[in-house]
């Protein structure tokens, strides 16, 4: 089994608030709150985790909120390597009204600098072999530059590693550049991606072949309820999920880049990859907060998953 690393430049405590309707430019109450942690490829870690596929998680902590952050994080039991900046680890609001959208806020304030950069790839080269996968999400965070993200990313690269990148950060040229191994993007980001409205689903795959043209390995694109779409070297499809009632749709994303990570380690199909990453993100949306999806879950959704293939 290969070897995983992810990596969260910028991680955050989720905060979300159950209500019975939300009214914007309103007073509002919540009759629950959960705060848990989070940060794109540290989900990736701790829903691999639940399913017992181990992976080192690279995270950096303000040093101010540092020690709040570790507690939950030890009591899921991933590994982790850690490096500490001045300044809090951020928080994210979330509002989960009991009819109709989420609705959140992402705060902006983690800075870092380039020496973090420098110290994540000093400790991290040593360890990488051909066919490691390194998970990158979330935005770059103030104070680093994407062409030094870019930069780090490809010498991480050209150790052989597998990329693996979800961040709205970068742009098609960026994508093309790097050449990573799976992208993905939901359906709002494609659009920025390519600058165009993407309405249908013909224009969806369209949009998949069109990037995995540009040198993308595999491009998976979250659709939210309506799915996934995949482009690769030879499949282009449609994975249809079952019509569900989510208690919370934050973090499902980054569960079905873990679900095709699982299902790559286990040496399963295509296929059967696209598949258990629809089953990894609809279970998500079954955990309240942005807790890992369920190992149970999971295996009782994938039954559930409908494919429409078409012409590469």
């Amino acid at each position: 089994m290969g070897q995983v690393i992810t990596i969260t430049l910028n991680p955050a405590f989720d905060v979300h608030y159950e209500l019975e309707s939300f009214e914007v430019g309103k007073e509002n109450y919540s009759s629950h709150r959960i705060v848990s942690i989070g940060g794109k490829g540290l989900n990736i870690s701790r829903a691999l985790k639940v399913q017992g596929v181990d992976s080192l998680a690279v995270i950096v902590l303000g040093e101010e909120n540092a020690a709040e952050f570790r507690a939950p994080l030890a009591a899921e039991g991933v590994r982790c390597l850690e490096f500490l900046c001045p300044g809090e680890i951020r928080y994210n609001i979330t509002i989960h009204p009991a009819q109709g959208p989420e609705t959140r806020l992402s705060l902006d304030n983690f800075r870092l600098d380039s020496s973090i950069l420098e110290q994540i790839e000093q400790a991290l080269l040593p360890q990488i072999t051909p066919g490691t996968i390194i998970a990158f999400g979330s935005r770059v965070p103030r104070g680093l530059s994407v062409e030094k993200i870019k930069g780090f990313l490809a010498r991480l690269k050209g150790r052989g590693a597998w990329l693996v990148l979800d961040s709205n950060s970068f742009s098609l040229q960026d994508l093309a550049e790097l050449g990573p191994w799976l992208i993905k993007p939901n359906e709002y980001e494609i659009e920025a991606l390519l600058g165009r409205g993407i309405r249908t689903e013909e224009a969806v795959l369209a949009a998949a072949r069109e990037i995995h043209a540009q040198g993308v390995e595999n491009v998976l694109i979250s659709l939210g309820e309506q799915g996934l779409a995949y482009a690769g070297e030879d499949l282009c499809c449609r994975i249809s999920v079952p019509k569900i009632t989510p208690l919370s749709t934050i973090a499902a994303g980054d569960s079905v880049l873990a679900g095709y990570i699982y299902g790559y380690l286990q040496g399963w199909t295509k296929m059967e990859m696209l598949k258990t990453a629809a089953a990894f993100g609809t279970a998500a949306c079954f955990t309240p907060g942005t807790l890992p999806p369920q190992r149970g879950v999971i295996a009782r959704l994938k039954e559930e998953m409908e494919a429409i293939c078409y012409p590469a």
